[in-house]
């Protein structure tokens, strides 16, 4: 049996989806089986080399439409009349979600005539309302005979969008989506989630059962004894639904409050954001901040989180929500202690005892700083609490436990 990945998020080695394909491929392949991705057509030529990933798809999952003229006219309007100011760079929902769709659909429709077949598993590990329709459009036009077994993510909450704003149509292109799907899920299409939150809000809002495909990223070393002078750091994506632009005068009420710690932060973004682009020069101008630059291999990542004693995972309750995190994940796993911000999943899982850490809110800077010291001066005990929880947490946070939720789905291929 092949196990195809159809990800067209993945371009470089800074995506989640990188180390997920390559650490998933490499258990299935120790099972004996075949593992095929199709990423972006700009994927990166290492990557190619690496794990053997197929460029395919022209529009990556976090892209977006600008608003049609017609749409630009309403908007202007609208605002107008709400004596709102208008914002002709935000995206429209709508043109993207039918452009991406349809672009969507055109590339699953070309892809090799090997791959959407009967005795394959398919995998797409991450789509949102933007894909899920071109999706299910292309199985209802294949013959049921030939229909591939599909496992489909549900990594984002019905109101997320690429562009860092709330959805207004996100549950309601879902909705259309689902009702269009229901002659094939639980036939050919299986839905999945990271976790219980996220898998609860299909459950809930549109009877879609979602099993839980855990977060592969629980194969971490375990996090060192705690420094005499201790380390708090940020990893991954320097954007704003992480909290990146939160660092800057957190670290400063920190230092007002004579903490006696370090920082290190990865600076790791595009230069689309105007608050990341201010934060990061405000972090330049920081003393006792170590800034680590541009994307980190895994050993590299390993490498340098070993050297913190604490993950700081500020990320925005509204814009990034109940979703899981590889960084989270992996900070558990190695029992390191987390900071989260409430409402998202990571401060759930501390507050249920699956993690270790502090949770503040409201969501700021000072709230945030707080959250720090309040974990600074129990660290010690922090850290031996984590430690206990990170076995087990591990376990079922494996390449080995995804793959076994993949190839139930793939019982009577």
């Amino acid at each position: 049996m092949d196990v195809i990945f159809l990800d067209n998020g993945l371009i470089g080695r800074g995506e989640h989806s990188y180390s997920l394909v390559k650490k998933v491929g490499e258990a299935l392949a120790a099972r004996g089986h075949r593992v095929r991705a199709f990423g972006m057509r700009s994927v990166d030529p290492a990557i190619i080399a690496e794990i053997g990933a197929i460029p395919h798809f022209r529009v990556s999952l976090y892209e977006s439409e600008s608003p049609t003229p017609n749409e630009r006219r309403l908007l202007r309007l609208a605002a107008f009349l709400r004596r709102r100011p208008f914002d002709p760079a935000i995206p429209s929902e709508r043109t993207s979600a039918k452009t991406l769709n349809a672009s969507f659909h055109h590339d699953l429709a070309a892809l090799p005539g090997d791959v959407l077949r009967r005795e394959n598993l398919v995998v797409a590990p991450g789509l949102s309302q933007n894909q899920l329709l071109g999706l299910v459009r292309t199985l209802r036009a294949l013959p049921e005979a030939r229909r591939p077994r599909v496992v489909c993510q549900l990594m984002f909450a019905p109101d997320w969008t690429p562009w860092g704003r709330k959805a207004r149509l996100g549950p309601r292109l879902y909705r259309k989506a689902f009702a269009l799907a229901r002659p094939l899920i639980g036939r050919s299409l299986f839905f999945t989630a990271e976790n219980a939150a996220i898998a609860g809000l299909y459950r809930e809002r549109y009877a879609i059962d979602a099993k839980i495909l855990p977060v592969p990223f629980g194969e971490a070393l375990a996090a060192a004894p705690v420094a005499d002078r201790p380390a708090f750091g940020f990893f991954g994506y320097s954007k704003c639904d992480k909290g990146f632009h939160l660092l800057p005068a957190a670290i400063d009420l920190c230092r007002a409050k004579n903490l006696a710690a370090d920082f290190v932060v990865q600076l790791q973004h595009g230069g689309w954001e105007a608050a990341t682009v201010a934060a990061e020069q405000a972090l330049r101008a920081q003393g006792g901040v170590r800034l680590i630059e541009g994307v980190l291999t895994e050993a590299d990542y390993a490498a340098e989180t070993g050297k913190i004693d604490a993950m700081l995972l500020p990320y925005d309750p509204q814009l990034f929500g109940l979703r899981g995190s590889g960084i989270f994940t992996q900070s558990v796993a190695a029992g390191r202690p987390v900071v989260a911000a409430l409402g998202t999943f990571a401060a759930a899982s501390i507050a249920t005892g699956e993690a270790e850490g502090e949770i503040f809110a409201p969501y700021d800077a000072p709230a945030l700083a707080a959250a720090i010291m309040r974990l600074a001066v129990r660290l010690p005990d922090s850290h031996a609490r984590a430690a206990r929880l990170a076995r087990s947490f591990a376990k079922t946070h494996s390449a080995g436990a995804y793959v076994d939720v993949l190839l139930a789905h793939a019982e009577g291929l």
